[in-house]
Formats: structure tokens, C-alpha cells, sequence
């Protein structure tokens, strides 16, 4: 699934913070454009006007008969600039043309008016100008006097283009410090669901209490319906698989007895069917039935009890190598039965694990069981114990079919049995139990190769046992 497509309350509301601010700085930068056109032709119009009046001045100083192109020497210094503007002048008359530039005076421009300066945009010699002009009654003139004064608009624009890059600058920084900050107040904001998931997510590990009440206390008001909703659902849950348990627990004892009887008439039947190759056969199948069956409720029954987690103290000292001596001595007549060698490498020294020792060696019987089960005849189950700085390993090794890679993480499903040929015959609740029991002490089952390549290692590792400091 494309992960953008996954909805988000993070994005979604980084999303409406974000958006507004951005056409908020949209609608300001439009804004500041036009604020800033109108600054720079403001500035530049008073320039203008300034070496107008500079040139009016002059020719008022000089008078009719010196006037010439050189009073405007003191115009272009006011306007000289970086952006190599040009410039140009003309004064006219009702008559016609006195001095400064032909093309400038011969434009079709409104009339000046009298002692006022007005601003008019022209096309001089195929450039884009700005024209200053207006009219003044000079000293020896019979008629008022045009003055126009015109500039490229090479400096507006290369200083409205400077300040809008300024202006773009930081309305970026403006908009990515909003995001940032937004994004940090959304995270502090949703930092109680963050702890609620982590709470949650803290209940996986083994030993927690999955089911347990999340503490609306703590939780904000928009998210208390939400809370109260999960805890609800997980009260359900709680009371359905409570009942289910209850129910395999007590099945499985109550079937304890008469599967008992159903095996003692069986072994009667047995002596008195002597000599009768076929009865006996058919009675000694029904008898490893019943014998597969009463393990099977066993086990049903330790499951039971391993996840209601009662009264279940795993912080116990327990001998990992003494635990698996009594395990094989119990599995013992089943190997000699089958012919499969047990043996058992230990270090001589105790190797003390914190762990039950009920639940400890109902895992170490499953994981013996499944290699007796599975060693062809002849065969070889070895048991290591090896301890190590912080844990004591348990690894049963067997010299059978093994199990495929790909198979491995799902024969601790409950109920669960590789479909092959040679497969024999069992419940599918060995590893399932091995796998609860080992998490409930928080220790790690695994399955893989023996050093050999040949058969299955199964390994129980655990925490070693840590005496309590007396106070």
C-alpha cells in the first residue's frame, strides 16, 4: 500500500497549517510587489523631479543668452547610478525648440502644466522612458518655458528586482520556519496518542499485560472517546479469551479420567486377546491414540495455565543442566524404545537460569520429544547446555529430516504440522507451548542447523539467575 495514500492526522494538520500560511504569503508578496513598485517610482519620480528643477534653476540663473546643453551637467550627476541609465533633455517654447534633445521635445506628450510637476511614461529611440516635466516663466522670455527631463528605467527595475528577491528570501524562511515550528507543535501536541501507541506496543514484549486498562487520566479530551473505546474492546477481548481458556482447561481435565479408563480397558483387552496377532494390533493403534490424546490435553492444559499467567513465579533458581538430566531420564524407555540414543553435555558446574521449573521442563520434554520423535532408528539426540556471561543456553540437537527455512517460523503456530510424507504423527502444540513459555520468561527459542548440516538444533536461551540483594 502507497504510504501517502495511508491517512495521517500528523500530515493532515501540518497540511492546515501550513496551507493558510502559504496563501498568506502569497497575498503579502503580491502585496509587497506592488508596495515596492510603488516605493522605487516614488524615490525615483523625486530624483527625476530634482534634476528638473535643477536644470530650471540654472537656466533662471544664466538667462536667455546662456543657455545651453551644459545645464543639465548637474541633472545627470543627481541621477547617475549603477544601471547605466540614459538620459535626455529639452526645453521648449510656444515658438518651438530652444535646446537639449529634438526627439524628446517633438514627443506627442499632454501639455505641462504651469509651475507643477507631472510624470508620463514614453518611447524615446526605442527605450522605455519616464518623463519629468512642467512649465516656468523664465526672465527674458515672452512665452513660459517647457522643461521635460527623461531616464531610461534600467535602476527601477534592477531595484525592484533586488528588493523582490529580498522580499521571495524571506517569505521563504518566513513559510519554512512556520512549517518546521508547526510540524514540532504537532508533534508535542500528539504526544500523549504517541505514548498511549508506545503503551500499547509495550504490552507485546512478554510478561505484559495486554489487556489492562489504558489510564484516561492522562489522556486529552479529544481523544478520550477513543481511549474509553479501546478499553472497552479490549475488556471484550479479555473476557471472550478468559472464557476460551477457562473452557480448554476445564475440557482438558475432565476428559483427564475417562481417556484414563478408555487406556486401562484397552491394556486389559490386550492380555486377553494373547496370541490374536490382529486384535492386538488393532488394540495396540487404539492404544497409541489414547496415548497421543492424553498429551495432547496435557499439553492443552499447560497452555491454559501458561497464558492465564496465574500464580506463575518465573524469577525462580533453577539448575538448566540438572533440569535436562531429569527430562531424559524421563524420556529414557521412549528412546530405548526407538532405539535412539540420548546423550547429555553439560558443563560440571551448575548452570542457574531464572525461569519455573515445571514450565522450563515442559519446554526441554516438547523440544526431546519432537527430536525422539523424529530421529530415524539408531539415531542420536544429543542435549548441550552452555552458559554464557548473561544466559544459559539449552540447545537439543537431532539427527532427523529437520525442518525447512522457509517452514521454521511457522511451526510455532498452535496446531500447526509441516505437511510432508514422513511427518509423524502429534498434536502441533509442542513448539507452540515452547514458544509461550520461553516468551513468558523472556528468553528466546530459535531452530537451526546442527554443526553437522544434518538434523535440527532447537535452542532455549534464558537470563541467568540473579540472587535478590538482602536488605
Amino acid at each position: 500500500m502507497d504510504a501517502s495514500a495511508t491517512p495521517s492526522i500528523r500530515r493532515r494538520l501540518l497540511q492546515n497549517m501550513v496551507l493558510p500560511v502559504a496563501v498568506l504569503a502569497i497575498v503579502f508578496g503580491i502585496g509587497g510587489a506592488f508596495l515596492i513598485h510603488s516605493v522605487v517610482s516614488l524615490t525615483q519620480d523625486r530624483l527625476l523631479d530634482a534634476a528638473l528643477v535643477s536644470i530650471i534653476d540654472r537656466a533662471t540663473a544664466r538667462g536667455p543668452a546662456h543657455i545651453d546643453n551644459t545645464i543639465a551637467q548637474g541633472a545627470i550627476e543627481i541621477l547617475s547610478g549603477e544601471a547605466n541609465d540614459t538620459f535626455a533633455f529639452c526645453i521648449s517654447d510656444g515658438a518651438g525648440f530652444q535646446r537639449g534633445d529634438r526627439e524628446l521635445c517633438a514627443l506627442d506628450t499632454r501639455p505641462a502644466p504651469l509651475d507643477q510637476i507631472t510624470h508620463v511614461p514614453a518611447d524615446l529611440n526605442d527605450n522605455k522612458v519616464r518623463i519629468a516635466m512642467t512649465s516656468r516663466t523664465i526672465e527674458g522670455f515672452a512665452r513660459p518655458l517647457t522643461f521635460r527631463m527623461a531616464e531610461t528605467l534600467n535602476s527601477r527595475l534592477n531595484m525592484e528586482a533586488r528588493m523582490l528577491v529580498v522580499l521571495v528570501f524571506f517569505e521563504a524562511v518566513l513559510l519554512s520556519a512556520a512549517a518546521i515550528l508547526s510540524y514540532l507543535a504537532i508533534l508535542r501536541g500528539l504526544l500523549p496518542l504517541t505514548e498511549i501507541s508506545q503503551e500499547l506496543l509495550g504490552r507485546a514484549p512478554p510478561g505484559a499485560i495486554p489487556f489492562a486498562r489504558i489510564d484516561t487520566a492522562r489522556v486529552p479530551e479529544e481523544a478520550v472517546d477513543l481511549v474509553s473505546a479501546i478499553n472497552t474492546l479490549m475488556e471484550r477481548l479479555d473476557e471472550t479469551i478468559a472464557g476460551v481458556r477457562d473452557f480448554t482447561a476445564d475440557a482438558s481435565h475432565q476428559l483427564r479420567s475417562p481417556l484414563g479408563g478408555i487406556k486401562l480397558h484397552l491394556e486389559l483387552l490386550e492380555r486377553q486377546a494373547a496370541g490374536q496377532d490382529d486384535l492386538l494390533a488393532t488394540l495396540g493403534e487404539a492404544q497409541s491414540g489414547v496415548t497421543r490424546l492424553q498429551r495432547m490435553l496435557q499439553q492443552l492444559i499447560v497452555l491454559a495455565r501458561v497464558d492465564a499467567k496465574s500464580e506463575v513465579d518465573v524469577d525462580q533458581r533453577v539448575d538448566l543442566g540438572r533440569l535436562a538430566a531429569d527430562v531424559l531420564a524421563e524420556r529414557a524407555p521412549r528412546a530405548l524404545s526407538r532405539n535412539v540414543d540420548i546423550v547429555l553435555d553439560a558443563p560440571d558446574t551448575p548452570v542457574n537460569v531464572a525461569g519455573n521449573p515445571l514450565l522450563l521442563g515442559e519446554v526441554i520434554a516438547n523440544l526431546v520429544d519432537n527430536a525422539i520423535a523424529h530421529s530415524d532408528e539408531g539415531g542420536c539426540v544429543t542435549v548441550r547446555v552452555m552458559p554464557d556471561a548473561t544466559t544459559g543456553t539449552i540447545a537439543v540437537e537431532d539427527e532427523g529430516p529437520g525442518i525447512p527455512e522457509e517452514e521454521r517460523s511457522r511451526v510455532f503456530q498452535r496446531f500447526y504440522q509441516i505437511a510432508r510424507g514422513d511427518a509423524k504423527p502429534g498434536s502441533g502444540l509442542g513448539l507452540a507451548i515452547a514458544r509461550r513459555i520461553a516468551d513468558l520468561h523472556g528468553g528466546l527459542i530459535s531452530l537451526g542447523d546442527t554443526a553437522s548440516g544434518r538434523g535440527l538444533s532447537a535452542r532455549l536461551s534464558l537470563r541467568l539467575f540473579q540472587p535478590q540483594p538482602q536488605e
